[in-house]
């Protein structure tokens, strides 16, 4: 199957490489149908694109990138709707912005958790106030590596 991307230009997958994330993501809950693969360039950086908006691709690394003490407990609904046996087989990331001054920052109160046998994913809204929804990396720290240089934006808008 083709996909047209504004980001990448047209891509082919398959159709079981497809992820559905029913509930869709914050502020973007209309869309619901993605692919997910590693930058081609950036080793540590992923991308999670849309299937029906071209122009929307979020940028994604695994938690450890921006704070190695990064912890997750997943409620049993969000183990139900995932279709997960058992949490360790859950994939884990979070979602880079472009923080203010042009910074890198991470998303860590609404990770996004994928269940990889099923191609399920949800984004969890984490209640504890631990982490935060702007976490600037430190592209000086030995866990947060200088993932992208240059203005370019991370996350596309629908």
């Amino acid at each position: 199957m083709n996909i047209v991307t504004t980001r990448f230009g047209l891509i082919q997958v398959l159709e079981s490489d497809l992820i559905w994330i029913p509930d869709g993501l914050v502020g973007f809950r209309s869309f619901t149908q993605y692919v997910h693969f590693p930058d081609p360039v950036v080793t540590g950086l992923s991308w999670l694109q849309c299937v029906t908006a071209p122009e929307l691709a979020f940028g994604l690394i695994a938690p450890p990138l921006a704070i190695s003490d990064y912890r997750l407990e997943l409620r049993p609904g969000d183990r139900a709707a995932l279709e997960l046996d058992e949490q360790r087989s859950a994939l884990v990331y979070v979602i880079l912005n472009r923080g203010e001054g042009g910074g890198l920052t991470v998303n860590l109160q609404g990770p996004l958790v994928f269940n990889p046998v099923r191609r399920l994913g949800r984004q969890l809204v984490l209640t504890s106030s631990r982490y935060a929804v702007r976490y600037p990396l430190d592209p000086h720290q030995v866990h947060a590596p200088n993932l992208l240089p240059g203005p370019s934006p991370l996350r596309a808008t629908a």
